[in-house]
């Protein structure tokens, strides 16, 4: 399945010219190399010239010595320039592949619906974006090893034949032999790469987990642990990764043995019962030398595309999975909120944990600040994504001025809303780098208007002002002043409805107060909804509607 998957990856039209290049290039370095060999008979025998005259051997009394060596350093030549660009044609093969089948993931990962993605297991899809799909790549690179060496075992054995066909058969025959007793070592490889993946996919998620809670695991002193932690799943990894070093240095040893035991018989089956004369049998005999290390490379390849495989077939699977819930290719324009936002009947079902809705009818008026209340997993963020345009309910509506939201306007509804987490996102960079991401083209009056909006008129005394350096995820501001530039961009798309989901919960009173403060103003030309359980936001709102297991309590 997985080779299916990579030789299709090859066959597509941005790769097919590549894919010919490489097997060209393989196909002539394999051939000159053959013939080289083919024309050591010749060479041998200008040096006795009564010994030519055995059977099976070709280019006798054909060429001189000097044009004989002029054409074997020709034919070295071109191995050489062929060598380099299947080289050249492999890295770029590679590159093509595995750049492709990254973006085609992220692609897949950013146009998938939320509800899939809330739904992914920490780590996963980072595990396969930084290391399976790196292993794709070393997987075409032992996919393009395995045509070079087939290709180059075809033409040795075809110079065997022209020299003397019976030695030719015996070299053949013992080659598939020993590919196919190899074949539990290849079964072997396979399973350790399946079980590096899914070590590949725990490390990650473990580094993700250390690295969103560095603040958690300094309070609470468990840097050893999570140290320890981690440091087990490195050893994990690296068993994994030195089981497999162990089976294919077994191999080639095993493989290395038996091919010279046979390359002797064969050497002594051509002396001593063909009757080979002597120029053929070195030169049979150096066939077989160059052969056998081509064996063992050839299995060594075989043996490392059975261990990259598995990450062609995660790769494939999360691919497939995030296309299978991608959202609506083709949108049509939201309307504006002019008087209410509506959800009647609204259900979402989650089997596998809480938030779930259960009927929620709920009507919120335009230029209202409402706030949303209940317990832990009652169902407060899944209404604030119904709201937004991230999540589709699994059944009942939700309408903007009477106008039903179907899957083909959420994406543009969602261009009329603007959303501010608990865990403030803010990335590395500065101030006006952090704005800008809502709007480029945003110049420095509305950035000053949405920062004063929000209540962040702290930016101006900042070092640099608007560019002022934040620091990795704004650490270097506090957790009020994050929030207040996450509302100042959130302002900057300028949405009808504006949804603050715990915005307020760890913030000091003084935080707290400002960015209440700001959304109360806001009412005046925005629509606001906020959860909050307790504070300053429930005692200005408009309206409360207390959730209960996914039923509107109190309303």
């Amino acid at each position: 399945m997985a080779l299916l998957q990579a030789l299709t990856e090859l066959a597509k039209p941005k790769m097919r010219c590549g894919t010919l290049r490489m097997v060209l290039a393989s196909l002539v370095a394999a051939a000159s190399e053959g013939i080289g060999f083919a024309l050591l008979v010749p060479l041998l025998s200008s040096l006795d010239p009564g010994a030519i005259d055995g059977p099976g051997i070709p280019f006798a009394n054909q060429f001189d010595l000097p044009a004989l060596l002029a054409l074997f350093i020709a034919l070295i030549a071109v191995r050489a320039v062929a060598e380099y660009w299947r080289a050249i044609s492999v890295q770029d093969l590679s590159h093509a592949l595995v750049d492709g089948l990254r973006m085609k993931a992220v692609r897949s990962l950013l146009g998938a619906r939320w509800r899939w993605l809330a739904g992914l297991e920490e780590g996963e899809a980072e595990g396969l974006l930084a290391s399976d799909i790196d292993r794709c790549a070393y997987a075409v690179q032992m996919l393009a090893g395995l045509v070079r060496l087939v290709l180059a075992l075809l033409a040795l054995m075809a110079a065997a034949a022209m020299i003397s066909l019976p030695a030719a058969f015996v070299a053949i025959a013992g080659g598939v032999v020993a590919y196919l007793l190899f074949a539990p070592v290849r079964r072997r490889a396979r399973a350790i790469g399946e079980d590096l993946s899914t070590r590949h996919e725990a490390v990650h998620a473990r580094i993700s987990r250390m690295t969103r809670g560095l603040r958690v695991i300094k309070s609470f002193e468990k840097e050893d642990e999570e140290a320890a932690l981690l440091e087990t799943g490195f050893r994990g990894l690296r068993h994994t990764e030195r089981a497999y070093v162990g089976s294919s240095a077994l191999a080639q040893g095993v493989l290395q043995i038996g091919g010279a035991t046979l390359a002797a018989i064969a050497i002594w089956a051509a002396m001593e019962r063909l009757a080979i004369p002597l120029p053929a049998v070195l030169a049979l005999a150096a066939i077989f030398v160059r052969a056998l290390p081509l064996i063992g490379q050839l299995q060594a390849s075989a043996q490392g595309w059975a261990y990259a495989a598995p990450a062609f077939e995660n790769a494939g699977k999360f691919i497939a999975a995030a296309e299978a819930h991608r959202e609506p290719a083709v949108q049509m324009n939201a309307p504006r909120l002019g008087s209410s936002l509506s959800l009647k009947g609204v259900k979402v079902d989650f089997p596998d944990r809480d938030g779930a809705l259960e009927g929620v009818d709920l009507d919120i008026q335009v230029n209202t600040m409402v706030v949303l209340c209940g317990v832990s997993g009652s169902g407060k963020s899944t209404l604030a994504d119904i709201c937004s345009g991230l999540t589709e309910p699994d059944a009942g509506t939700i309408a903007v001025d009477g106008e039903v939201l179907n899957a083909l306007v959420l994406r543009s509804w969602r261009s009329r809303t603007a959303y501010v987490q608990q865990e403030t996102v803010l990335f590395g960079g500065s101030v006006r780098d952090n704005l800008l991401f809502a709007d480029p083209s945003a110049d420095d009056e509305r950035l000053w208007n949405a920062l004063q909006e929000s209540n962040a008129g702290f930016v101006a005394r900042l070092p640099g002002g608007l560019d002022c350096q934040v620091g990795a995820s704004g650490r270097e501001l506090s957790g009020g002043e994050r929030q207040r530039i996450a509302l100042a961009r959130a302002l900057l798309r300028s949405p009808d409805l504006i949804i603050l989901d715990e915005a307020t919960s760890a913030l000091d009173p003084e935080s707290e107060n400002a960015i209440a403060q700001a959304l109360r103003a806001m009412t005046s030309r925005r629509t606001v909804l906020a959860i909050a359980h307790r504070g300053l936001l429930p005692e200005m709102a408009d309206h409360i509607v207390r959730l209960e297991r996914g039923r509107v309590a109190v309303s």
